[in-house]
């Protein structure tokens, strides 16, 4: 963030320093806008942040690795756990300077126009910065700035522990879902995950508050259950209950707004589909696997990659006669990007009876688990009949209910890599029938000294020690165990 201020504030300077008279009019562009409105900046801003999560750097050679949706066809230094810290430090400028950013300056306005519905849409970004800091918190092991990081008069922020950071989601959501108001406007225009629709942002809210509030069960289970007694409280508006309610970015048919993972794989084949995905996917003939896959070239046959390869040892090279490529499904131009679906809630759902809490559902655990794998299925082209015959192979097991709905979650998520992982660290879920392990060490070795199974989460960008050292220090410490990507989430106690 410094660094960005810094360079930000450096070009400002030179550009005044460099003006003649009258060069300022010559320089004007008569067709462009002089000043970004509220409504680009939240556009800005749900752009910027499903770019983040969905390209190919974060998603293709972080979170589909870690998640093993994924398998390197030859460049495997990121599924062996050794990060390129240029590419993180962009993760990490990119949520604060951009979407942060964006969402609050976007705010700024809106305050000062106070059109009808203002209050509607100033909450509506204070939800999307709530999910902003959710990610960076869970990717980065807890501790993050968050109460100081926007105060542009503070360059070295603060680093909130990952207790506080959830303490002050949790208040956030709740503050905002009891402002929204569906009978004002939200956004007229500019609002490309739900089309100015008031209410689903509400549910949308309440069902991150869910997936927060499971994230933490373990750790603080009295917070966990109140915040989800309020998301299922009807009172409070709801949550996703049916697809079309589903948060997404849909991405358009051509460059520069089509799906970056489509754009990636124009030039050229970094990804292929892990053997650990497919081999699951096949081991219960589920139907999704030619959805989410390319077969072999002129074949009807899946094959995976095995999972982190040494360079040159035995990886495809992208060669469609020996490895499946992922489908449109994940790489279409217009494939979207999930920011928290149908089939995650009832699998959350799935997950709060099996865990006994009171909090009013009525259904089973095991009816939601079939719900929740229904809502993927069809979300994916499943036909019903396909759905009931796979269903019978995958019988919920309430004594195994993490392999259960771990499993089964996993699957859904495909796709959102990130997620994909955060799920399988706390979770820690295997097959439920057989109860072997599902996934596999890097067949080559960790090229990182700490990491031999997977990650647990990603290490802070090295230029935070030299630019805010005091407070990095601080992190270090509530962190436990330095700057290594081997230390455990606050949350993830098993």
């Amino acid at each position: 963030m410094k660094v960005f201020k810094n360079i930000t504030s450096t070009l400002f300077l030179l550009s005044v320093l460099a003006c003649t008279d009258g060069f300022e009019e010559m320089n004007k562009n008569p067709n462009g806008a002089e000043f970004a409105t509220a409504a680009q900046l939240f556009t800005n801003a749900q752009y910027n942040f499903s770019y983040n999560i969905a390209d190919e750097w974060n998603n293709g050679r972080f979170g589909m690795y870690y998640a093993q949706y994924w398998s390197s066809t030859y460049y495997s230094e990121e599924s062996r756990y050794q990060i390129r810290e240029n590419i993180n430090q962009i993760m990490w400028d990119t949520f604060y300077a951009d979407v942060l950013s964006e969402l609050k300056e976007s705010q700024r306005l809106e305050l000062l126009e106070k059109e009808e519905g203002f209050e509607n849409r100033i909450a509506i970004s204070e939800i999307m910065k709530a999910y902003t800091y959710h990610f960076l918190t869970d990717i980065y092991g807890g501790p993050i700035p968050y109460s100081e990081s926007l105060d542009a008069e503070d360059v070295t922020p603060k680093y909130d522990s990952g207790e506080e950071v959830y303490a002050g989601l949790l208040t956030t959501l709740e503050e905002q879902i009891k402002i929204l108001d569906p009978a004002k406007p939200g956004h007229l225009t500019g609002d490309i995950v739900f089309q100015g629709n008031v209410a689903n942002w509400k549910k949308f809210a309440n069902a991150l508050r869910l997936r927060i509030a499971l994230r933490m069960i373990d750790a603080k289970p009295a917070e966990a259950l109140a915040a989800i007694k309020k998301s299922l409280d009807p009172a409070n508006g709801g949550i996703i209950s049916t697809q079309d309610q589903s948060a997404a970015l849909t991405w358009l048919p051509a460059t520069p707004n089509n799906n970056p993972m489509n754009e990636s794989f124009k030039i050229r084949v970094d990804f292929s589909m892990s053997k650990t995905f497919v081999d699951y996917l096949k081991q219960y003939d589920d139907p999704r696997l030619p959805v989410f896959a390319q077969p072999l070239l002129n074949t009807n046959t899946y094959v995976g990659e095995v999972y982190g390869l040494e360079n040159g040892n035995g990886s495809s090279n992208g060669n469609r006669t020996l490895v499946s490529l992922p489908g449109n499904y994940a790489i279409g131009a217009q494939a979207p990007t999930i920011w928290l679906d149908l089939a995650e809630v009832k699998f959350m759902l799935a997950e709060i009876v099996a865990r006994g809490l009171n909090v009013g559902l009525t259904a089973t655990a095991e009816q939601y688990y079939k719900e929740g794998i229904t809502a993927n299925m069809h979300y994916a082209g499943v036909t019903d009949a396909a759905i009931a015959a796979y269903l019978k192979k995958v019988p919920y097991n309430a004594a195994k209910w993490k392999d259960s709905i771990g499993s089964q979650k996993w699957i859904a998520m495909y796709t959102q890599g990130m997620q994909g992982w955060l799920e399988r660290l706390r979770l820690d879920f295997k097959d439920p029938i057989s109860g072997k392990a599902i996934f596999v060490a890097p067949a080559d070795g960790s090229l990182d000294a700490d990491v031999t199974d997977v990650s647990t989460r990603m290490s802070y960008p090295l230029t935070e020690a030299s630019l805010n050292g005091a407070h990095y220090r601080t992190a270090l410490e509530k962190l436990g165990g330095g700057n290594s990507k081997a230390v455990k989430n606050w949350w993830d106690k098993f």
